[in-house]
């Protein structure tokens, strides 16, 4: 089943009433209403794509989006974004590609109508105020927290954004590979063009309106050679020609459905047919009728339902008391009779019983049918071939489609089988459409490999594999298969792993000897295909013809090159290959060795292996070595840090940005200026850089070097967190500070979980003087102990004061236990009574 992520536009009416004021508040939908319910007035359902959330859309949240509480679904990870200001970002961008075509567009006048359709539709149907991304769907396929994830995609989203606006700023559309859905591996799209391009997509029109389902274009476009007209206040059909095909003497008239000579008519509430000459084929006399579909229509009369053949017979048997079609080819109908179901043909031959609960399902395989029904008596659920042979000898509870060759579908029934002492066991067999068995029902698991043709199978516990073509490949004696790329598998037994290869019935085996095998297989024109086995440290390439070669350096090297999709790689194996690299490692290899190296304390090794990135060109390599050079230490070099930093923002390292602005800021390596700091520390966080937003919040919280701004500093902190890079004290403080209590308490908790005594400390504060809460003496007197826990030492001198002052918990031998521990930490207790809590301490 496809997971599919959502896109609606609210009407600001669905938000909070204290909302309604300001569409610029980071939490305007903190407290947004649940169960809202499909496309309203005050609701468009836009976007209904599988899995992903296309960049075409990414511009809708380009002003300020932020992530609370989801409209239809659980409670964590919506998306949501004011919708006028993300209008003019899509348009804009549509526009950009507009003026690159000959550049970016395959099929210029395709991208012409979709561009023209999309314009259409964000003027006319995209009419309310708040754009909600719902991928509550999507993110249920993660054990990762929703918020989590939210955060990740908004981050995504952010950074798209920021790249899209610097491609239209520079004119440069070549910066559109620069997105984040590319570059990551051997996925379908590596850059900006052939994802643009995607039929899938048609230039983003089938993205942005697949929610939305128009009755009216619909029927326009199916018959777009009938025309309605009324007259005298009667209804009849033209063609587009003008020529009458039903005169205007009916109140309701429809359209002849394609390749059928009859269409419905209906005049004082009866129905009948009227051919292409405006001829009743009888005298309206039905109390219902459908189109016609391959010559057969359903009636209605009294209650009841017959089969309409007119080119066959005009006369009518009404049997039952509902019809439905269950398939097209070949032509069967459900049909119920007193709360049963059964499914006849159109001549009302009785193919299946009146024996099932409701309707008959069908499920469709590339023009084949197979039918699915309830039985009334023990709700056993059976299933049928398109001939309606039952499939099954014992209770099936599931049917699965395996593969079509030679002219044939193939299926895996799952059956409950006997096992004795009152055991039952869940069986697969493998049967084809004619109803022959392949494989009896012995297997706990069959699994088709669509692009081998080849079944993995279990039974008693172990794998083997299987071809229709041939039989048994090999035998059920293994401990694991895992299907690989090029149809290869690998196989594992005794704690080894080894290789079968079964393209075009080459069927080499490649016995299992290895500690682990990557899961990418190279394999040529020719066949030959060659793969890595890791035995220890040592690692070998393994070639189709079975001979094996011992890797060295330069072949280290080669196989975690870009080419090679390195990605693939487990980390346990791309760690064995790039020590066999050594320097000839790939940029990304020795940027991971030296950002080891890094968090180990091991400077030198460090600064060896990221040099050596960063002559290759390794952007994060880059702003490491500024980090390095910048830190106070032996290795602190301003000009060396200032030198790497502007390397690596110019390499395309958002972090190295951030960097580059700690140089502006403090004067490293060159003369400080406020300003440019600013400047970059605003670029950095527009591609969604949490630092860099946690560093602005600091400059406006401390008005040291910019005027104090709360809102701003507030702002910075709220997306910072959200970019998973909280500030919780600080963040904490500036709450405290726009005397918004309640949440301030929520930060301080936080930051004092995370072990910061000063919050424990300011926390102690707000519950003694009631701030946000109801005045807690007792708690107060926790949070003091916690931040004394925590370092505080000055804290002594508020716990010597609560135990012998505050009434609640006075206790003279715990203050002299204070008073001893205080002098013991350096801190001389005052002789005289302690003046009153001096109200906030920061």
């Amino acid at each position: 089943m496809a997971h599919r992520i959502y896109l609606y536009n609210l009407n600001q009416g669905l938000l909070p009433e204290k909302v309604a004021a300001t569409i610029e508040s980071p939490d305007f939908l903190t407290n947004i209403l649940a169960g809202i319910g499909g496309n309203t007035e005050n609701n468009l359902l836009m976007t209904e794509w599988n899995y992903e959330f296309p960049i075409f859309l990414h511009p809708l949240f380009a002003h300020e989006p932020i992530i609370s509480t989801p409209v239809f679904n659980g409670t964590d990870g919506g998306i949501y974004s004011p919708a006028a200001l993300g209008i003019q970002r899509i348009k804009a961008f549509y526009e950009f590609i507009d003026q690159h075509k000959a550049q970016l567009i395959d099929d210029e006048k395709a991208f012409d109508l979709a561009k023209k359709r999309i314009f259409k539709f964000l003027e006319e149907k995209v009419i309310h105020d708040f754009f909600h991304l719902d991928a509550w769907d999507v993110f249920n396929m993660d054990e990762v927290p929703h918020k989590i994830q939210a955060i990740k995609l908004l981050n995504d989203i952010n950074t798209t954004n920021a790249i899209l606006k610097e491609a239209m700023a520079q004119d440069d559309p070549s910066l559109l590979d620069n997105c984040p859905e590319f570059n990551q591996g051997p996925l379908q799209f590596q850059s900006f063009k052939p994802y643009l391009n995607h039929s899938g997509y048609d230039y983003g029109w089938e993205v942005i309106s697949s929610g939305v389902y128009d009755d009216d274009e619909e029927e326009e476009n199916d018959h777009p050679n009938q025309v309605f007209y009324t007259e005298n206040g009667c209804k009849g059909i033209k063609n587009d020609t003008g020529e009458i095909l039903i005169p205007a003497k009916y109140d309701e008239v429809y359209y002849f459905p394609e390749g059928e000579e009859l269409a419905v008519v209906q005049k004082n509430g009866k129905y009948g047919y009227v051919n292409r000459q405006g001829e009743e084929l009888l005298p309206l006399q039905f109390d219902d009728a459908y189109d016609l579909s391959k010559g057969i229509s359903t009636v209605k009369l009294n209650d009841k339902y017959g089969f309409f053949q007119p080119f066959k017979n005009l006369d009518v048997a009404f049997l039952y008391d509902d019809i439905t079609d269950l398939s097209l080819e070949p032509y069967y109908f459900n049909v119920c009779r007193e709360d049963s179901w059964a499914v006849v043909n159109a001549d009302n031959d009785i193919l299946l019983p009146f024996e099932y609960l409701k309707e008959l399902d069908c499920h469709q395989y590339d023009g084949y049918n197979l039918y699915s029904g309830i039985l009334k008596s023990g709700k056993q659920k059976c299933f049928f071939l398109q001939d309606l042979q039952k499939i099954g000898t014992n209770k099936v509870t599931d049917v699965q489609w395996a593969g079509f060759e030679k002219e044939q579908h193939f299926f895996v029934p799952t059956e409950i089988v006997p096992a004795g002492n009152k055991n039952k066991l869940k069986l697969r067999s493998l049967i084809r459409q004619d109803g022959e068995t392949i494989l009896p029902a012995e297997y706990e698991e069959i699994n088709y490999c669509s692009g081998s043709q080849v079944y993995i199978l279990k039974q008693k516990g172990k794998f083997g594999l299987f071809r229709i073509a041939e039989g048994t490949l090999l035998p059920c004696i293994y401990n694991r298969i895992d299907e690989l790329n090029e149809a290869c598998f690998r196989i594992f037994q005794s704690g080894k792993v080894g290789l079968f290869d079964a393209i075009d019935g080459r069927n080499t085996f490649i016995s299992p000897q290895f500690d682990s095998m990557r899961d990418y297989i190279r394999r040529d024109k020719d066949g030959s295909w060659e793969i890595l086995g890791f035995l220890e440290s040592s690692v070998f390439l393994v070639y189709s013809d079975q001979t094996m070669r011992a890797v060295d350096h330069e072949i280290a090297a080669r196989q975690l090159s870009a080419g090679y999709h390195p990605e693939s790689l487990a980390e346990e194996q791309r760690k064995i290959l790039a020590d066999l690299a050594g320097t000839n490692a790939p940029a990304l290899d020795l940027y991971h060795k030296g950002s080891k190296a890094l968090n180990e304390g091991d400077i030198d090794k460090a600064l060896k292996y990221h040099l050596l990135a960063a002559e290759k060109g390794d952007a994060d390599s880059m702003n490491d070595l500024g980090f390095i050079y910048s830190s106070n230490g032996p290795h602190y070099d301003a000009n060396k840090a200032y030198f790497w930093y502007r390397s690596g923002q110019k390499a395309g390292s958002v972090d190295a940005m951030n960097g580059f602005a700690i140089c502006h800021l403090n004067g490293i390596g060159v003369k400080q200026n406020i300003d440019q700091a600013i400047r970059w520390y605003e670029r950095a966080a527009e591609y969604g850089n949490g630092r860099a937003h946690a560093n602005l919040a600091d400059l406006y919280l401390d008005g040291i070097w910019v005027e104090q701004n709360l809102d701003k500093a507030l702002k910075h902190y709220q997306q910072a967190e959200q970019l998973n890079f909280p500030s919780y004290g600080r963040h904490a403080y500036v709450l405290f500070l726009k005397e918004d209590y309640e949440p301030a308490i929520s930060y301080y908790k936080a930051s004092a979980k995370e072990g910061d005594g000063q919050s424990a400390y300011n926390l102690a504060t707000m519950y003694e003087l009631g701030q946000g809460c109801r005045p807690d003496s007792r708690k107060a007197l926790a949070f003091y102990h916690q931040a004394l826990e925590l370092g505080q030492t000055d804290t002594y001198l508020e716990l010597i004061r609560l135990y012998r002052y505050d009434n609640e918990v006075k206790d003279e031998g715990k203050a002299l236990e204070m008073v001893t521990l205080a002098r013991a930490a350096g801190i001389n207790p005052p002789d005289e009574d302690p003046p009153k809590k001096r109200g906030w301490f920061s």
